[in-house]
């Protein structure tokens, strides 16, 4: 078995994202599966920011606790990640960090300093990163590789001619990641193809001079590390083709195969990622059968627009409905309260829009670039009053592609709002996908295109789903208010109307439960025997999966209950599967155990083991085994969990 998982840190602005593209795409390269997480602080720049590329022989889902290298850009990402470190790992560093105090590291937070005080000095050490690598040696089994950074840029200064050390400074991730990829003995041809995948063929000079760098640290490596056994050469690739994406292209493409030609939003972290994406590949694809549509919009591309504010980019989306779009926004919790009138108006009028809702830590403010799932009740319920609506969400990369498509369909279908709900730790992690367009299909639902004498927008029917008809459509009167109205769209307060049209809006969802199969909505994992059922959602599927594996070897029989669609629920089939049941075990991203909750309202089942995490990171395949352990083992009613920096 073939397996590696590294933490790349430094400074915001330091380039360690560009590094980590370049490493996730060499290591693909050599046929291993990847993934990659992104850790960052709310400021643009200096701020400690880090990755986790995790590689292997297998596909891989998500990160573990115990990584076998460390290496760091600054003595900050040594002092912060030290103790991350599996028995036998690496850390790769300059020496001039050793003689860092921990209270001279300007950027770090001052709680986290006196947490990495505290546990050094319990531990005998001195508050240095001397103290940190030091303790990492002798406590955690580590393997320590000085790597003298300066005097390896002097070496590039005089090879590329570069006339001073300040000029190559730029290179110092280069230098971070050619001796990672040294150590681990992924080929240096390896390493060219992920900057040619990076930088692209057309910029030759950057592949170049950046290779002039790798030869050198290479080298260096060669000469001087050779004692570190986890390494990756002599693995044969066993793989196909795939693109490594992150979820907010994920979401992007998704949108775009299914025909988004509409979508709005205003800038928040970490939603807009999505839709400058979108602004950067406008890509229409249009069903032959809707001719019309397709020569109109010849050429057009989906249509990208910056609002002025969230109330804005959900009238602005509801409007390019009404007149005929597939229509989209994206946002996050504080912008998705702001929509709440909107998604309101929206419920009313039986407009097909969909809200995609990126989660972060809230509440206000909150952590803006970090994990939660905390808004799966607010994603039930914002607005007043009732209507009907669809939530779905994404446990991973492929799924987030289709699922965009199934959004737009279903919101088209049933005319109503769907909000898709997908994590930051979605958004901000890359895994490898295959797209099947074949799995595409576009359905705009029940379309009114021809004039129609005396025309109900929200005329009666048997499944209560009336023919639509776009705003300006020749022939075709409509009327739209926020207020109750009669099936013209008059207003009304007549008590009968008021009755038939509520029940009208709201059994909707009843249709899409009966047409939408369970199966679908819930999937199910593992052995249909186990004594211990998984509930779950969103991405902690990926640690979950992950898991399993390991948890078999130890003799559990584990199934994973993974919950995709909130609403409609699929009470039948949950209810049936936690029935059976010896051991549930639910497994969350928030405080209250939500999902749980919402378990419990449509099924009465209650779950009684929790394993639940708020910290702003994500859950990890390490956090699952020992909670699934500790509930086995001991019974435990609640468990906190708190990894990850």
């Amino acid at each position: 078995m073939v397996e590696v998982e590294v933490i790349l840190g430094g400074p915001q602005g330091g380039g360690i994202e560009t590094a980590a593209q370049i490493f996730m795409r060499a290591l693909a390269r050599t046929g291993l599966y990847v993934y990659g997480k992104r850790e960052y602080f709310s400021n643009i720049m200096g701020r400690h920011s880090y990755f986790q590329v995790r590689a292997r022989d297998r596909p891989v889902r998500s990160v573990k606790s115990g990584v076998d290298v460390v290496a760091g850009l600054d003595a900050e990402s040594i002092a912060t990640h030290f103790d991350d470190i599996s028995p036998g790992g690496a850390i790769i560093y300059d020496p001039s960090f050793a003689q860092v105090k921990i209270d001279a590291l300007p950027m770090m937070e001052a709680d986290t300093k006196e947490h990495v005080k505290e546990k050094l000095r319990s531990n005998g050490y001195q508050p240095s990163v001397q103290g940190a690598l030091m303790y990492a040696e002798e406590k955690l089994g580590a393997r320590l590789y000085p790597l003298p950074y300066q005097k390896i840029l002097a070496e590039t200064a005089e090879k590329l001619k570069a006339g001073s050390l300040s000029a190559v400074q730029r290179f110092l991730n280069t230098v971070v990641l050619s001796a990672v990829s040294a150590l681990i003995g992924a080929p240096i041809d390896s390493f060219k193809k992920g900057l040619e995948d990076v930088f692209g063929v057309k910029r030759p000079q950057v592949i170049e001079q950046n290779m002039v760098v790798a030869d050198i640290v290479y080298n260096y490596v060669k000469s001087n590390f050779n004692n570190f056994d986890r390494r990756i050469d002599g693995y044969t690739p066993r793989m196909e083709p795939m693109a490594i994406i992150n979820g907010n292209e994920a979401i992007s493409i998704g949108k775009i195969l299914g025909g988004l030609t509409f979508q709005t939003y205003y800038p928040i972290t970490p939603a807009a990622d999505e839709s400058f994406f979108l602004e950067g590949y406008e890509v229409l694809e249009v069903d032959p059968e809707f001719k019309e549509e397709a020569e109109l919009l010849k050429g057009a591309g989906v249509v990208v627009f910056q609002s002025e504010d969230e109330l804005a980019a959900i009238n602005m989306a509801i409007g390019a409905a009404l007149a005929g779009a597939r229509s989209a926004t994206a946002t996050s919790g504080p912008g998705f309260s702001l929509m709440a009138e909107g998604l309101g108006w929206a419920g009313m009028n039986e407009v097909p829009v969909v809200v995609t809702l990126y989660m972060r830590g809230g509440p206000s403010t909150g952590l803006p670039t970090r994990d939660s799932q905390a808004d799966l009740l607010f994603a039930l319920s914002a607005g007043h009053g009732e209507f009907p609506r669809i939530v779905l969400s994404s446990g991973d990369h492929e799924e987030a592609i289709y699922d965009a498509v199934k959004a737009l369909n279903w919101a088209e279908i049933y005319q109503c709002p769907v909000i898709h709900l997908v994590e930051k730790n979605l958004a901000n992690s890359w895994a490898m996908v295959r797209v099947d367009k074949d799995r595409i299909k576009i359905d705009r639902g029940r379309i009114l295109r021809e004039p129609v004498k005396d025309y109900k927008r929200f005329e009666f029917t048997e499944d209560n789903i009336s023919p639509r008809a776009f705003i300006g459509t020749p022939g075709v009167v409509m009327w739209y208010t926020g207020d109750e109205h009669d099936e013209h769209g008059h207003i009304t307060e007549d008590p009968e109307t008021r009755f038939k049209m509520y029940m009208k809006r709201l059994k909707k969802l009843e249709v899409a439960d009966r047409e939408i199969p369970e199966e679908e909505r819930v999937l199910i994992y593992g052995d249909e025997n186990a004594d211990i059922t998984i509930v779950s959602w969103g991405t902690t599927k990926g640690a979950i999966l992950d898991a399993m594996d390991l948890l078999r070897d130890k003799g559990y029989r584990v199934r994973f209950l993974q919950i995709k669609v909130f609403s409609p629920f699929p009470k039948r089939l949950v209810r049936r599967v936690l029935e059976s049941s010896s051991l549930v075990i639910d497994i969350e991203n928030n405080y209250l155990g939500q999902a749980a909750r919402v378990i419990a309202m449509e099924t009465g089942y209650i779950i009684k083991h929790k394993a639940l995490k708020w910290t702003g990171r994500p859950i990890t395949e390490t956090e699952v085994i020992e909670s699934v352990e500790k509930i086995a083992r001991e019974g435990v009613e609640t468990i906190y969990l708190k990894d990850g920096k």
